[in-house]
């Protein structure tokens, strides 16, 4: 059985006045625990307020 680790995505919302944290979490099965490693995590910027509604895919 492989090895599971968490990861936590974290990063501020385009929010004003005041930002917030957002967070997703992912599963990867046998993770070295390197940064570098990260897989890359896309999420919606409209529903952040970090792009418009158009092409809103942010990484």
């Amino acid at each position: 059985m492989s090895a599971k680790s968490k990861l936590e995505y974290i990063w501020l919302d385009g929010c004003k006045p005041t930002q917030s944290l957002r967070s997703k979490t992912k599963i990867e099965s046998d993770f070295s625990g390197e940064l570098k490693d990260c897989p890359m995590w896309a999420f919606d910027g409209s529903s952040t307020e970090q792009a418009s509604g158009k092409e809103s895919d942010c990484l």
